[in-house]
C-alpha cells in the first residue's frame, strides 16, 4: 500500500486577494521530493496561490496544509515556523546590496531566531556550497552575474533547510543558457533533499526540455494536467 507524505494538501479552497475572489474549488496535492511546475497567464492566480501557500494570504475558504501547518488556523507565531520550513525564490534577487554574500544569508538567519553564529556560519556555508559559491561569501550582490545572484537567492532560501521550495519565475530575468543552469540546480538540489518544488514560470522551452507535473491557473481554477503535453 502506497503511504502518501504529502508536503502539500490542500482541498476545496477559495483563494482571495483582500475581497476577490482569485480562485475557486482548489484541490491540490504534492508530495515530498515531487518537482511541480505552475503555469497560467499573468494575472490567473499563480503568485496569489503561492502567497497563500507561505501565509502571506489568509486561506478563508476550505481546508489547507503545508508541511503540517493548517493555513486556516496560522497565527503570529506559528507563520514565522511554517516560513521556516518553506524556501521562497522569486525573479527579482531582492538582496541587499550593501551588504556582503554571507551578510544577506546571515540576516535571515537572525530574522528566523538563529541565535548561535557558529551554526549560522555553517548553515551559510553548506547552503554556498549547494548553489556552486563557495569561498563566494565575501563578495558583494553588484560583482556577481545574473545567474550568481540567482544562486545566492537560492542558498537563502535553502538556509532553514525546507520540506518545499517555492519559486516564482525565477529564471525571468536571465538568459536562456543561465536559465537553464538554474533549472537543473534547483531540481538537483530538489532530488538530494528529497524537497517538494513548485516552480511557477511562463517558459515553455523548460517544460520541454525537463517534462514533468503540470499544474495550471485558469478560468478561476487550478487544473492538474500531471504530465505537460505540447
Amino acid at each position: 500500500m502506497l503511504i502518501k507524505n504529502n508536503v502539500v494538501q490542500i482541498e476545496g479552497a477559495s483563494v482571495f486577494q483582500e475581497e476577490y475572489l482569485v480562485l475557486r474549488d482548489v484541490d491540490l496535492e504534492i508530495q515530498a521530493g515531487e518537482f511541480v511546475y505552475l503555469v497560467g497567464k499573468t494575472g490567473s492566480g499563480k503568485s496569489s496561490l503561492l502567497k497563500t501557500l507561505y501565509g502571506a494570504l489568509e486561506l478563508k475558504k476550505g481546508t489547507g496544509k503545508v508541511a503540517n501547518f493548517d493555513l486556516s488556523a496560522l497565527t503570529w507565531k506559528n507563520i514565522s515556523e511554517l516560513r521556516r520550513k518553506i524556501g521562497v525564490v522569486f525573479q527579482d534577487f531582492n538582496l541587499l546590496t550593501d551588504r556582503t554574500v554571507d551578510e544577506n544569508l546571515d540576516f535571515v538567519l537572525q530574522a528566523t531566531d538563529w541565535k548561535n553564529p557558529e551554526e549560522r556560519n555553517l548553515r551559510i556555508n553548506a547552503s554556498l556550497e549547494a548553489v556552486g559559491l563557495g569561498g563566494k561569501g565575501w563578495k558583494s550582490p553588484f560583482e556577481l552575474s545574473g545567474g550568481e545572484q540567482q544562486r545566492v537567492t537560492i542558498a537563502r532560501a535553502l538556509l532553514n533547510k525546507p520540506e518545499l521550495l517555492l519559486a516564482d519565475e525565477p529564471t525571468g530575468n536571465l538568459d536562456p543558457e543561465t536559465a537553464d543552469d538554474i533549472v537543473r540546480l534547483i531540481r538537483n538540489i530538489a532530488k538530494e533533499r528529497n524537497m517538494a518544488v513548485i516552480f511557477a514560470t511562463h517558459n515553455y522551452n523548460i517544460l520541454e526540455t525537463y517534462p514533468g507535473r503540470v499544474i495550471r491557473c485558469r478560468g478561476g481554477k487550478v487544473w492538474d494536467e500531471r504530465n505537460y503535453m505540447v
